[in-house]
């Protein structure tokens, strides 16, 4: 699967999700109720960090993205901690460059936003079907 850009990014790496099952033998189904509790909060973390971008509080942008990497980032979903990374990358220039936060409006930020909730959909589907394998 390609990601939204045309890149040849998978939305999701299989291979992350097997590691994970080999790390908690002898419980590998644990991997499903670690995937499913992530696919639950997935739309409070994304939630989270929106509004935190919109009112530009880099604080909590900070730790709402860093959540959602690495929380994606453990269960495979390259694609979505591919987005929250270069996020993560423009909140660490913001926090470095305070005096650009009130001179621009936070499009970049909204529009890395927009992808990761477009390719949210295919993310769970794909990591519901990789941990039932």
């Amino acid at each position: 699967m390609d990601g939204q850009d045309g890149v040849s990014q998978p939305y999701v790496d299989p291979s992350v999700l097997q590691t994970l099952r080999c790390e908690l033998e002898p419980d590998a189904e644990y991997c499903t109720v670690f995937v499913n509790s992530y696919i639950q909060q997935l739309p409070r973390r994304l939630d989270r960090l929106r509004h935190a971008v919109e009112a530009m509080d880099l604080d909590a942008a900070m730790d709402a993205v860093l959540s959602v990497k690495t929380s994606s980032m453990m269960v495979g979903a390259a694609y979505l901690g591919r987005l929250a990374d270069e996020l993560e990358t423009i909140l660490k220039h913001l926090e470095s460059h305070p005096e650009t936060v009130a001179e621009q409006p936070p499009r970049l930020q909204l529009a890395l936003l927009e992808s990761m909730d477009a390719c949210t959909d295919q993310t769970v589907a794909g990591l519901s079907a990789a941990a039932a394998a």
